[in-house]
């Protein structure tokens, strides 16, 4: 088995266990669906953002888009599709819309380190050579196979993703405010992404003189700040129409 592939696998189990923990049983199964949605559409996004953003590849390859085994996923098309695809499964199964988003993105943490984890084993988003002897750096390979002393990029986004979001998710166990958590969540995510994607050396499509991941943080970091702003300011409604946890 790719150990990639089961790096990932593993952390979406945990996803989905944390998605179903303290839920009610006759809606567990509504849960569970809804996550199995959600990282389906992320796996869904990722591939087809990377196959757009190599159209002329695929272009005369299209019987390999959707060859996911073969490797090529985007992050930023991984959290669109995840975003959207949580959405259509809450209105689908009629679960609280905001409420349900808090819910699922409690997701995050363990699918962002295992994305993050399988790309320091397979050599994705290394960082840049280092002199030898180097003290803080670290032997990494990159997707040539190559080990060689670099900056430790994929273990400090591991290290730091645990111990940031993980701080997040403690800080905010007894919001009342719904929305908070999965606005803050997605917030800490998207700049994280921004941060690390400035130590990246990978080879990528650059725009105007940054990385189109990059461009991707930026637009993700500034659509969850006007979220996270929104829902600051957002006086309490009740929701009626749509099955809670207590009935």
């Amino acid at each position: 088995m790719n150990l990639f592939s089961l790096i990932l696998g593993v952390g979406g189990s945990i996803a989905l266990l944390r998605t179903v923990q303290k839920t009610s049983a006759e809606l567990r199964f509504r849960w569970l669906l809804a996550g199995l949605i959600t990282m389906a559409g992320a796996i869904l996004g990722a591939r087809m953002v990377f196959a757009a953003a190599y159209q002329i590849y695929f272009s005369t390859h299209t019987q390999e888009i959707f060859r996911i085994t073969m490797g090529g996923l985007s992050w930023p098309g991984a959290l669109a599709g995840a975003i959207l695809f949580a959405w259509l499964s809450l209105l689908v199964f009629r679960l609280p819309l905001i409420e349900g988003l808090d819910r699922l993105s409690q997701m995050l943490l363990p699918l962002a380190t295992a994305i993050w984890l399988g790309g320091w084993q397979a050599g994705i988003a290394f960082g840049q050579l280092l002199p030898a002897g180097t003290w803080w750096g670290m032997m990494l390979r990159d997707e040539s196979g190559l080990t060689a002393l670099r900056v430790p990029v994929q273990p400090a986004a591991v290290v730091s993703l645990l111990l940031v979001l993980g701080l997040i998710e403690w800080l905010l166990r007894s919001t009342q405010k719904d929305g908070l958590k999965a606005a803050v969540s997605f917030f800490v995510l998207s700049l994280h992404c921004l941060l690390f994607s400035f130590m990246r050396y990978d080879s990528v499509q650059s725009m105007f003189g940054l990385r189109l991941d990059t461009w991707a943080a930026i637009f993700f970091t500034a659509f969850a700040s006007l979220l996270l702003i929104m829902i600051l300011f957002k006086k309490k409604k009740p929701i009626t129409g749509i099955v809670s946890e207590s009935e």
